[in-house]
């Protein structure tokens, strides 16, 4: 009995030890990103130097990539980006999701609440004629860091909402996929600034992270241009979950961005 409850033990030092590893590699890319941003004037995007979702080609979907796959978060910090892809894939792909309580939850948010109905909303028959990802989203005391679990067997998380997003983009519709963009590398560090503004605790780098982002923006309607893209989903996700802290600092056209991308896809 001493040896389980050892190897128990051992077991749940190594987790917590390989989420402080996927935390921190996380954190220091981010930081290289945020300095990047920082560094770098705003720049209007050319459209002729990159493809819109409408010029990517709607390919089949790879049935391989699918695996269902667990999902914890907290409900203080709702992944808002789940919603958005549900329903932006709904012509495409069916994205089931299950929701459960963890122990250490005494009571849903509101957020939490009326996040769970909806994204438990039952499919309607084209739905069920797609092809299917099956998520069952546990609500855990995670903190910021909500977790993706893609194998029960070995325990090693993908952290951050927006890293879930990013592994959801790649197996998702391949209209969808941020990665077949020309511009890749600057949605990247968008979405990076994203995974910032979420995880940094402090109230001044987040005001100037969000600084950062309205920069990126500019006065375009959104970061994908008139389509909704995986930066405008990761960015009013992450601005939902903070925005307590950040209210007074959103300008006029962060909130138009946000509305549109909430009204579109029903965040």
């Amino acid at each position: 009995m001493a040896e389980n409850d050892e190897l128990s033990m051992l077991a749940e030092r190594q987790q917590r030890v390989l989420q402080q590893l996927a935390a921190l590699k996380q954190d220091l890319l981010s930081l290289r990103t945020e300095l990047k941003l920082n560094n770098k004037p705003a720049a209007a995007s050319s459209a002729s130097s990159q493809k819109t979702k409408g010029q990517l080609k709607a390919e089949p979907i790879n049935l391989t990539y699918l695996q269902d796959f667990v999902i914890n978060a907290s409900p203080e910090h709702v992944p808002y980006s789940l919603l958005a892809l549900k329903n932006l894939w709904k012509d495409r792909l069916n994205l089931q999701v299950e929701c459960f309580t963890h122990s250490t939850v005494p009571k849903l948010s509101d957020e939490a609440v009326n996040f769970q109905k909806a994204i438990s909303s039952t499919s309607d028959a084209v739905a069920n004629q797609l092809p299917v990802i099956k998520v069952t989203l546990i609500w855990k005391n995670v903190g910021t860091y909500t977790e993706m679990i893609t194998s029960p067997t070995s325990y090693v998380p993908i952290c951050g909402e927006v890293n879930i997003l990013r592994y959801l983009s790649r197996c998702g519709p391949s209209e969808f996929n941020y990665e077949l963009l020309e511009n890749v590398v600057e949605v990247d560090s968008i979405l990076d600034a994203c995974y910032l503004l979420i995880n940094k605790q402090n109230i001044k780098q987040r005001q100037q992270i969000l600084r950062t982002l309205g920069a990126k923006l500019g006065k375009t309607i959104g970061f994908g241009g008139e389509d909704i893209s995986m930066c405008d989903i990761a960015f009013t996700s992450a601005v939902k979950q903070v925005q307590r802290t950040i209210s007074k600092d959103i300008n006029p056209n962060m909130a138009k961005c946000i509305a549109r991308v909430t009204t579109v896809v029903g965040m």
